[in-house]
């Protein structure tokens, strides 16, 4: 999956788009699909937030040491807090928790400084500290386990990576208990790790497990049973599955009829996830559009009205028609949309990233030709220059950058005069996105240029 920066000429947006899987990302992702597919990101509960605190804090016995400060480069810090877990060691021994901590300093130090192989030895050095003072199964070694898989994988070193996450892992379930939630944030990151390895069914099992944790944890027809199908629907739809990601969105309907019944306003979220598979599908048949439809219909029958919801609908019925549209779309719904917006408390912070900047509604794969995981492959990158008319057509395509020059260009070209956007809404009224533009990373290696070319 690529890295695309949508922009204006006046601010760079970041977003994470839907894409073929064929085409290779060459930094990883952290954000969500808000920009790319707003209608199911936003309606999809988003995966719980990594949280690398996951192990208890030290006892107050660690108390007392202060760590250095951050000096002008990494280097500098790097020295700064070698010598402090030197003096550290003086004043407190090898084997104290302030000398574990003063590690974990040292070795976040060294991984931001890119050496990624003394962050491991100080990463290592840290979690046998923790084990030393309480134990192989310490709760204290999570954090830093959790870290140096974060280090192996910023290297590039993916099976270290599902090692170290997996042992960290191993300390939760032996520690917190076989099904406690809080290891998925691990498993997401064995997860990551395995599609870097390209294990994709081996990466799908750890987010099945993911699901089976919840539902082990919560009652089957509750609403945190329901936001993780949500979240494993929404992954399967980040790998293009989108027929099994469809399959948890009717899974998740059927649960929300039979318990709470056909008109509970709970089933808007799995009708827009199965609207939006259709078109980020690029597939234009009937049951997307009627989904959309059902959950517009059933918010207007509730007896209190959901402006966000009743807003997210129609940006999304407009999505669909602005996508497949014929004959021109005039844009009622994305206007109604902005209207119901102004009644909500942050609703112009939803209208700027609602209806500004470049919001893909229809997404043309870009060729992969040329493009390497390889370890020693050589990032590139292509900026392109575009306006949207009010129909969602991208005109006056240009090429501002390309490194390697060419290599892309056509490729990049291509994608984004057949893909289409969502027009903007200015006070009310659809009009012209002018000076967008994009960028795609990516990584190659020299031999490839020549593929593309052929």
């Amino acid at each position: 999956m690529p890295s695309m920066r949508p922009a204006t000429t006046h601010a760079l947006y970041r977003c994470r788009l839907p894409v073929a899987l064929a085409w290779l990302l060459c930094c990883a992702a952290s954000t969500a699909l808000a920009q790319a597919d707003a209608g199911a990101a936003d309606a999809v509960a988003p995966p719980a937030a990594v949280d690398e605190s996951a192990a208890p804090a030290a006892s107050d016995e660690a108390v007392g040491a202060t760590p250095p400060a951050t000096v002008e480069t990494p280097s500098d810090t790097v020295e700064a807090n070698e010598r402090f877990v030197a003096s550290t060691i003086t004043d407190y021994g090898r084997n104290s928790l302030q000398t574990a901590e003063a590690y974990v300093g040292l070795a976040d130090a060294q991984r931001k400084a890119q050496d990624y192989e003394e962050a491991a030895e100080s990463y290592l050095t840290a979690v046998e500290v923790y084990r030393i003072i309480d134990g192989p199964f310490t709760p204290l070694a999570i954090a830093p386990l959790t870290s140096l898989g974060d280090s192996y994988r910023e290297a590039e070193d993916h099976t270290n990576a599902v090692s170290s996450y997996g042992e960290a892992r191993t300390v939760s379930r032996r520690v917190f208990g076989l099904h406690n939630p809080d290891q998925i944030v691990l498993i997401d990151r064995i997860s990551e790790s395995l599609l870097d390895l390209d294990q994709l069914a081996e990466a799908e099992a750890q987010q099945v497990e993911a699901l089976r944790l919840i539902q082990r944890a919560n009652p089957p027809e509750s609403d945190a049973v329901l936001a993780g199908i949500y979240r494993y629907a929404g992954w399967l739809g980040e790998r293009g599955m989108f027929q099994f990601e469809r399959d948890q969105y009717l899974r998740a309907q059927r649960i929300i009829r039979a318990s709470y019944g056909e008109n509970d306003p709970r089933l808007v979220t799995p009708l827009l996830g199965i609207g939006n598979t259709y078109r980020r599908e690029r597939n234009p048949a009937g049951p997307g559009i009627s989904a959309l439809e059902d959950a517009l219909e059933l918010l207007r029958e509730q007896p209190e009205r959901d402006a966000l919801g009743l807003a997210m609908v129609m940006r999304d019925i407009g999505d669909w028609n602005t996508a497949f549209g014929k004959m021109g779309y005039a844009g009622m719904e994305y206007q109604r949309s902005w209207e119901l917006l102004g009644t909500l408390p942050n609703g112009a912070e939803l209208r700027a990233r609602w209806y500004a900047g470049a919001n893909y509604v229809l997404y043309e794969p870009i060729s992969q030709r040329g493009v390497s995981t390889e370890r020693q492959a050589v990032p590139g990158h292509v900026l392109v220059q575009f306006d949207i008319d009010v129909a969602g057509n991208p005109q006056d395509v240009t090429i501002l950058e390309s490194d390697p020059p060419g290599f892309k260009d056509d490729a990049v070209l291509r994608h984004v005069r057949r893909s289409r956007f969502r027009p903007w809404v200015v006070e009310g009224l659809v009009a012209p996105g002018p000076g967008l533009a994009i960028r795609v990373d990516f990584r190659y290696l020299p031999d490839g240029i020549a593929a593309e070319n052929d």
